[in-house]
């Protein structure tokens, strides 16, 4: 049984590792473990802040966490987009001999009221609870999931760039 870990203890990420990897590895049984990471970056990271707090859990686990077969981070941001705040998360995965790979998600538009929220200070996922009036969406739907009317769920939203990533690492060697 391989062993994976995950940056975080979010049901949502963690689910995401569980599809992303029996999809990828369908032969292949699997543990997986989550845990608190640190990423480094601000609760609400902006811009590039995003990108760098995936790599931050990464190497985080991968430090603190020696012996599973891959590592799995996933952090979420905020982007400025033409003086309007959109959404979008980096994934990054690692394998046992330090092999990397990432991908990011879509982007989205946030909804005014959530933009003047965040504006405000307030971080995105309480946010999104005022707003959508829901409790810990975070671990849940996510502002994704509410946008679209559940089509897209915050799994779904993260379940492509892992595949994208995860992929790259079981054909390292095109790469």
């Amino acid at each position: 049984m391989k062993k994976v870990i995950v940056a975080s203890e979010n049901p949502v990420k963690i689910q995401v590792a569980q599809k992303v990897f029996t999809s990828v590895f369908p032969n292949e049984d699997f543990e997986f473990v989550g845990v608190k990471a640190i990423s480094g970056v601000p609760d609400q990271p902006m811009e590039e802040e995003a990108r760098l707090g995936a790599k931050n859990r990464l190497d985080y686990i991968r430090e603190n966490y020696k012996g599973a077969d891959f590592y799995i981070a996933i952090e979420a941001g905020l982007f400025e987009d033409r003086g309007r705040l959109s959404n979008r998360a980096w994934i990054t995965i690692s394998d046992k001999s330090g092999f990397t790979a990432e991908s990011s998600t879509s982007s989205f538009y946030l909804p005014k009221k959530v933009e003047e929220y965040v504006q405000n200070g307030v971080e995105l996922g309480l946010a999104n609870d005022s707003f959508f009036k829901t409790v810990n969406s975070k671990h849940g739907l996510g502002a994704v999931g509410h946008l679209t009317d559940g089509f897209c769920t915050r799994v779904d939203y993260y379940l492509q760039p892992a595949i994208i990533a995860l992929s790259e690492i079981k054909h390292r060697d095109w790469f």
